[in-house]
């Protein structure tokens, strides 16, 4: 189609310049992954946050101005999700809106017009088919401290991954029928086991309390361990971790050793 060969036409285009030099800076003091990456997986990271960057509307919200360097801090973190696909490059998500700290947003059932909020403030959300919406003073804290186990941009896209690939309704595509068969019954039984810890008032340094809301937090909560905490979501959750090492189609453990 003319629409798919004009966009990978501007993609070849994007990507045969190089990569802004100043750009390096913000990689290396905001996002602690991309020094733990082996290089040819730092030029993949480069690339996709590139597209992500060129391809999105961004946009500031209460007075914030989106700044190049909120761009790449962002647009890298959301790109370790497609190290192993392109994914569409979150094809769904035309729009990401940054905040500068917690934001109530509009009501779905109001239609999301803006005279009714929700009442709980919120660091990420993510909506299905439409934006991505960050608080920037979580998402500079978190992806310079990935072993803190909490990283809103990876938790918010990993929700779009969801909504496009239907991953916790059907599960994915994973070139293994052993290991599809068992994306569902893994993830919905360790969900219900979070369920009823969090109501037993027991923690778990890998999944918050909202985890337990539904399958869609505990996935993307898993996400945000697998990506942050791999070492102990391997040695707790093998088969978590096993499966979702087979759809990122990326190791963390490689990268932060044994340890964390």
């Amino acid at each position: 189609m003319l629409f798919t060969w004009l966009r990978t036409r501007r993609r070849r285009k994007l990507l045969a310049d190089p990569f802004p030099h100043w750009w390096t800076g913000h990689l290396t003091r905001n996002v602690a992954h991309y020094s733990l990456l082996p290089g040819p997986l730092q030029a993949r990271v480069r690339d996709a946050a590139r597209v992500i960057i060129a391809e999105k509307r961004w946009h500031g919200r209460e007075g914030l101005f989106v700044t190049e360097e909120m761009k790449v801090t962002v647009a890298v973190q959301a790109a370790l999700l497609l190290l192993g696909g392109d994914h569409g490059y979150f094809k769904h998500v035309r729009d990401i809106v940054v905040f500068p700290t917690e934001f109530r947003t509009p009501v779905q059932a109001d239609g999301w017009e803006d005279d009714r909020l929700s009442e709980v403030p919120l660091a990420g959300r993510a909506v299905d088919r439409g934006p991505v919406l960050l608080a920037w003073d979580e998402v500079l804290p978190e992806g310079r401290n990935p072993p803190g186990g909490q990283n809103v941009v990876i938790h918010e896209f990993a929700h779009q991954l969801d909504f496009d690939e239907w991953l916790t309704v059907d599960g994915p595509d994973l070139g293994d029928a052993a290991l599809e068969a068992r994306w569902r019954p893994a993830f919905t039984a360790h969900f219900e086991r979070h369920r009823r810890d969090v109501a037993s008032g027991l923690r778990n340094p890998l999944f918050t309390p909202h985890a337990a809301d539904d399958e869609y937090e505990f996935f993307a909560n898993a996400s945000e361990s697998f990506y942050c905490r791999p070492a102990l979501l391997r040695r707790r959750y093998p088969e978590l971790y096993q499966l979702l090492a087979a759809y990122y189609r990326v190791d963390p453990v490689v990268w932060f050793g044994a340890g964390r």
